[in-house]
């Protein structure tokens, strides 16, 4: 829309389980137990989720409309998503993702991105207060690593970084309309 609104996005949760660790992280981290899971979890939603949603409603399902967006250990498998499979989510969107999982392997994972094979448009924030700053040090890392694969800033890609936010569901909430309108928002 001309006022910078979004006109229709279909929203589909997905409830996390009490294998979360497991579900959202890429690989094992020597510092924390239960890690690993993250492709098999990618697998259940490009293989199983996302054909039945495809099929159940009118969605347009190729890669430049289909994102993927999540918090924390949710933000590191969206990020981690972006870059194992940037044929299926074109957009990607990362609120204060857990960067320092496993020595801050999502860094050099985006690093390493083909410059053929990499979404289309990458939103990542991160606030910079509270007990662990929200990871921001790392965060900004994460956001160099995008900008260093020729990614440009407010045109395909956006780094937030939020005064006083901190690493919960109040700040993220705060932040996601950004986030939204600049993914799945008219293009400049």
């Amino acid at each position: 829309a001309e006022d910078g609104s979004i006109e229709e996005l279909i929203v589909i949760g997905v409830e996390n389980t009490a294998q979360r660790i497991y579900e959202y992280t890429p690989t094992t981290d020597p510092t924390t137990a239960g890690g690993g899971g993250g492709d098999a979890y990618l697998a259940l939603l490009v293989d199983e989720l996302k054909p039945q949603i495809d099929q159940m409603l009118r969605t347009l399902p190729d890669r430049a409309h289909t994102g993927i967006l999540g918090s924390s250990l949710g933000g590191l498998i969206r990020a981690s998503a972006g870059v194992a499979r940037p044929d299926v989510f074109g957009v990607v969107g990362a609120l204060s993702p857990s960067t320092w999982w496993n020595d801050e392997v999502i860094i050099g994972d985006v690093a390493a991105m083909p410059a053929a094979a990499r979404p289309a448009r990458v939103y990542v924030d991160s606030g910079d207060a509270g007990a662990s700053n929200d990871d921001v040090a790392n965060t900004d890392q994460l956001a160099a690593a995008y900008l260093n694969l020729g990614y440009t800033s407010g045109v395909d890609f956006l780094h937030v970084v939020q005064a006083g936010g901190q690493h919960n569901e109040v700040y993220w909430a705060q932040r996601l309309p950004g986030a939204l309108q600049f993914l799945f928002g008219p293009r400049p």
